[in-house]
């Protein structure tokens, strides 16, 4: 309220526009005022709306600098994904001239931060807020909203079930695991929010089958896109592991996820991301183990093959009984050598 002007920057997914609402909704409720479209203006920015969104804030500024201004400004002004603007220090020139103690509440929401921002920050009295997944209030939100939504689930139905329990702890692990994954090969800005798993079912099966269907068309897909990109950006960071093989260790779910109802959890394949040397490294390690595992040999054939040498080298000799001494003193000698 002090500043009265906030960008809400993170990752897609963790609440910015929610939360821009709420902040919104108290604004108003500490001045007494009702939740109305002339109360809160909201502007969802695209690619082609720069110049309007320009337009509408160089007018909030003459409203500001007139004496009726109060009857026709709103009181908090929503800008959702101020990300699509090239350049937010043109945008919000016209508030130069803007008399601070008159202007609107302004909220901002972006999916990153840009290079702008110490820009606003100086010349726009704009305060940042960092909204992302590994830090509170984001990290910690998906589980306190299922676990929310389990109460409420066994308040209604008078009923409580440990399997259900085990699964709402699960996804918030699961979650926290993926976006460790997504660090690892690419960075913070590519992590999944918590949103996508909210509408997570209160009931054991359901969650099982909804939890499927979300990793295999919507939780994959989107792991390789970033992983690629990921790779193609920094290179190889860290070593591959196949999240997938740490969700089917830990599922919460009985039976379990590789069953033949075609159910099973999809892999992430480095092959399929372009993880270079990944194959020829396995390959050589291998071969190298063959190599190792031929040169130790083991002692029982390397007697027979010795055998099988010193007879192939005895028919080419005499077969007089010095040559005959000969060969049993190769014999003895081959047998020590492998025993």
């Amino acid at each position: 309220m002090e500043h009265r002007r906030i960008i809400l920057s993170g990752p897609s997914g963790t609440g910015k526009s929610f939360m821009a609402a709420k902040l919104a909704e108290y604004l108003l409720s500490q001045r007494g005022q009702p939740v109305t479209e002339h109360n809160v203006a909201s502007f969802n920015v695209d690619h082609n709306s720069s110049k309007d969104l320009r337009q509408y804030l160089s007018g909030l500024a003459e409203q500001c600098g007139s004496e009726d201004a109060d009857a026709e400004l709103p009181t908090v002004v929503i800008l959702d994904n101020l990300h699509h603007v090239g350049s937010l220090g043109d945008i919000f020139n016209g508030f130069l001239n803007c008399k601070y103690h008159r202007c609107p509440y302004v909220i901002g929401t972006m999916n990153q931060g840009v290079s702008s921002s110490p820009n606003l920050e100086l010349h726009h009295n704009f305060r940042w807020v960092l909204c992302t997944n590994h830090t509170e209030p984001v990290k910690g939100f998906l589980g306190r909203f299922l676990r929310r939504k389990l109460i409420e689930t066994e308040i209604h139905k008078n009923v409580r079930s440990n399997d259900l329990i085990k699964v709402v702890d699960w996804i918030p692990k699961t979650w926290q695991h993926l976006n460790g994954f997504l660090e690892a090969h690419s960075s913070s800005d590519v992590t999944i929010g918590p949103r996508l798993l909210l509408s997570c079912p209160m009931d054991v099966e359901g969650s099982r089958v909804w939890f499927t269907d979300l990793w295999n068309y919507s939780l994959v897909p989107y792991l390789l896109e970033a992983v690629r990109e990921g790779l193609q950006l920094y290179g190889k960071r860290a070593a591959w592991e196949d999240p997938s093989k740490w969700a089917r260790d830990t599922f919460p779910w009985s039976p379990a996820p590789l069953q033949p109802d075609g159910q099973a959890l999809l892999q992430l394949r480095p092959e399929d991301v372009g993880y270079d040397g990944y194959s020829a490294a396995k390959e050589g390690a291998a071969a190298q183990q063959v190599s190792q595992s031929d040169a130790e040999g083991d002692p029982l054939m390397n007697m027979l093959l010795r055998l099988q040498e010193a007879a192939n080298y005895s028919s080419t000799q005499s077969c007089d009984s010095d040559s005959t001494s000969h060969h049993d003193d190769q014999l003895d000698s081959s047998l020590e050598s492998a025993l």
